[in-house]
C-alpha cells in the first residue's frame, strides 16, 4: 500500500467606511449606506493546521506515529484508504488536505516497523447537510469496500461503533483484508483497518489506521478512537 501525502489561502473582508462630501456652504452628507456593496465573507477552507500533530497521535506501549508529510491530497494513485477510491473529493469536498504517518518502535527506535501506515483526510464542504452526507457515504463505502483494488481478494468488516466526541458525530469501523505479501505472510496476520470518520459542522475527517498482525487489543480504547478526540477538536467551528 503506498502512502503518499495543503495550504490555505486567507482573505479579510474590507469594510467600506461611508465617504464624505462637501457641499458649498459646509454641510457634510454621507453616502447612502443602501448604495454599498458589502464584500463577500471569504470562503472556509481546509489547511495542514487541521491535521493531527505528532503530539495529537497515538497507538500504544512502545510505539507511536509520527506524521511523515501533509499537503494537498491529489490522490494519484495513492489511496488513503483502499475503499474509498475517489478520496473525499468523490464525496463533494470542496478542499481536501492529507497527512501520512508512519509507526515507530519508540522503545528501540533502530527496530524499524513495516507495512503500517495511517492517514488522515480533512475536507471542506458547501454546508453541514453537505458534510453529513458525505459522513454517511464515507461509512458505507469502508463497510462495505466493494470499489476496492484487486490485490484485495478477502475483506471482511464490522458494524460501524459510535464514538462520543464533544460537538461532533464520530464512527469507526474496524476490518480484516488481505492477502499479507509473502515477506509479511506468517499464517495468521492480515492487515488491520480501523477506520474513524468524523463530522464537525461542514467538515469531516477520515482517519484510516493499518498494521500488519493477529491481534488489536487495547485497554483504553482504540487508537483511532483516542485520536478521534483531537482530530475534533481542530476541526471544531
Amino acid at each position: 500500500m503506498n502512502r503518499r501525502s495543503t495550504h490555505l489561502l486567507l482573505a479579510a473582508a474590507a469594510l467600506a467606511a461611508p465617504a464624505l462630501l462637501t457641499a458649498c456652504g459646509g454641510d457634510s452628507t454621507p453616502v447612502a449606506t443602501d448604495d454599498v456593496t458589502p464584500a463577500a465573507a471569504p470562503a472556509r477552507t481546509v489547511t495542514v493546521e487541521d491535521l493531527l500533530t505528532d503530539a495529537d497521535t497515538v497507538y500504544g506501549d512502545g510505539a507511536d506515529w509520527f506524521r511523515r508529510g501533509a499537503g494537498e491530497d491529489e490522490m494519484a494513485g495513492d489511496l488513503p484508504n483502499p475503499c474509498l477510491a475517489q478520496g473525499l473529493t468523490g464525496t463533494g469536498a470542496t478542499g481536501v488536505v492529507r497527512g501520512d504517518y508512519e509507526l515507530r518502535n519508540t522503545d528501540d527506535p533502530s527496530v524499524e516497523v513495516v507495512g503500517d501506515f495511517l492517514t488522515q483526510l480533512v475536507a471542506q464542504y458547501d454546508d453541514a447537510e453537505a458534510a453529513e452526507a458525505a459522513y454517511q457515504q464515507v461509512l458505507d463505502a469502508v463497510a462495505a469496500c466493494e470499489d476496492r483494488p484487486a490485490a484485495i481478494e478477502d475483506y471482511r468488516s464490522f458494524e460501524p461503533r459510535a464514538v462520543e466526541v464533544d460537538g461532533a458525530t464520530a464512527s469507526v469501523v474496524d476490518a480484516h483484508y488481505g492477502p499479507l505479501p509473502d515477506a509479511f505472510e506468517d499464517g495468521d496476520a492480515a492487515y488491520i483497518m480501523e477506520t474513524g470518520v468524523l463530522r464537525s459542522g461542514d467538515r469531516i475527517t477520515v482517519l484510516t489506521s493499518v498494521v500488519v498482525g493477529q491481534d488489536y487489543n487495547f485497554l483504553d480504547g482504540t487508537p483511532v478512537e483516542n485520536m478521534l478526540v483531537p482530530a475534533g477538536a481542530l476541526l471544531a467551528d
